[in-house]
């Protein structure tokens, strides 16, 4: 049955399906082969198009990523007009574009980081926190990472290493860092932080924490990241945050570890996915005396501070630091909260966790989530479909007040 309203549409005869998909699928790996079989012909704001010209709300934001929206003008422009400034890449060697988003970001971060480490991937960048954090124990004779179970920091043996999956990321290896000591996570609310999991306090070199665990939006019981800095900053172990899904405004402030209190000052942030909102670029703020513990480390890579990729991040963050901006989020941030929470009453929704404009609704069973996500995709509501009991929804932070009435109405419809 078509649809059409402001914000989507869909034609007669439309399914699940895509040619497209079927053809990468007979080139790359299984593995790569996942995800929904949606074309994406165009991206615009929080719109997105199929080749037949099927129109979606996007509430995945591409995973988090379009934080300004999907081709935002104003960082188009700015990767115009570095391409026609022709100077595409410079490998390491300095540039003024990297320089002038570099002085940018940490002129907006908090004032007590004062190093930046451009690199490509969140991956990557949480590699180089598990380094740094690594060195800083080394050099102090402390040796534990601790972190928690379900977490996910990326792809590569390091970030598997301190990923907390029932399976062990890393058991593919046959390398384990006997080192890392996972907690935990702590689901219930009203869980509280337990000092007597942890190994010696004055044996731990850092805590590594997302600032929310990713699959359903889990956020720590109230008091509990505070209780662990409290904790770090008495035995002087370091306090890392991988925000990779969280910065960039995204849970409201700046970064998100800022919902957990004003008096939180992490040691090492890594960011990506929202810095540029569009293009790949990652980050590690941090201070001189972590970073420059061992000054001949390999800190940098081929891609790393890519011209056309600063230029894209610095008029990413010019453009969602702008009050205008952040006046507007104020406004959707508490519709969006407030839509959320009205899906709570259905009796197939265990949990609704929501903050910013991030949120998850958690199932009490993976295949009414899975029937909803289709639901809503065929009626022209794009959410992530995370293959479990959860549906999460973060729309690029551009959306309007009647987009997301609009698509929280199809939401419920389905439940």
């Amino acid at each position: 049955m078509a649809i059409k309203t402001k914000h989507r549409e869909i034609k007669d005869g439309f399914s699940i399906d895509s040619t497209l998909f079927d053809a990468l699928a007979k080139m790359e790996p299984k593995a790569t082969h996942q995800f929904i079989p949606l074309t994406w012909k165009k991206a615009v704001d929080f719109s997105v198009w199929d080749e037949h010209g099927n129109k979606w709300i996007d509430l995945t934001s591409a995973i988090f990523v379009a934080n300004a929206g999907h081709a935002n003008s104003k960082i188009k422009q700015a990767i115009k007009d570095q391409v026609d400034a022709d100077l595409l890449f410079a490998y390491n060697y300095p540039t003024e574009i990297k320089y002038k988003f570099i002085s940018k970001l940490l002129e907006i971060s908090p004032k007590h980081f004062n190093r930046v480490t451009l690199l490509n991937s969140g991956s990557e960048a949480m590699d180089i926190t598990y380094r740094l954090v690594k060195q800083y124990g080394k050099a102090r004779n402390k040796k534990y990472i601790v972190t928690f179970t379900g977490a996910y920091h990326g792809r590569g043996l390091s970030n598997e290493l301190i990923s907390g999956n029932k399976e062990k990321a890393s058991s593919w290896s046959g390398i384990s860092d006997s080192d890392i000591v996972f907690l935990n996570f702590p689901y219930d609310e009203k869980s509280a932080f337990d000092v007597s999991q942890l190994p010696p306090a004055d044996q731990i070199a850092g805590f590594i924490l997302e600032t929310f665990q990713g699959w359903g939006a889990w956020f720590y019981p109230k008091g509990f990241v505070n209780e662990i800095y409290a904790l770090a900053q008495k035995h002087g172990a370091l306090l890392c945050f991988d925000e990779m899904q969280a910065g960039f405004y995204r849970l409201g402030p700046l970064y998100g570890y800022m919902t957990y209190g004003e008096e939180i000052k992490p040691d090492i942030i890594a960011l990506g996915k929202g810095i540029s909102s569009s293009l790949p670029l990652s980050a590690v703020l941090s201070r001189e005396d972590l970073v420059d513990l061992d000054p001949k480390a390999d800190l940098h890579g081929t891609h790393s501070g890519n011209a056309v990729c600063c230029a894209a991040s610095l008029a990413n963050i010019e453009f969602l630091s702008s009050a205008e901006e952040v006046q507007k989020r104020t406004k959707t941030n508490a519709v969006f909260t407030s839509e959320l929470q009205n899906l709570a009453s259905s009796p197939l929704i265990k949990q609704v966790n929501v903050r910013g404009m991030i949120a998850a609704l958690i199932f009490h069973k993976t295949e009414e989530a899975s029937r909803v996500v289709r639901g809503c995709i065929e009626s022209g509501v794009l959410p992530v479909c995370t293959n479990r009991e959860s549906i999460k929804i973060a729309p690029p932070l551009t959306i309007t007040e009647d987009a997301i009435r609009e698509c929280m109405g199809v939401i419920k419809s389905f439940l």
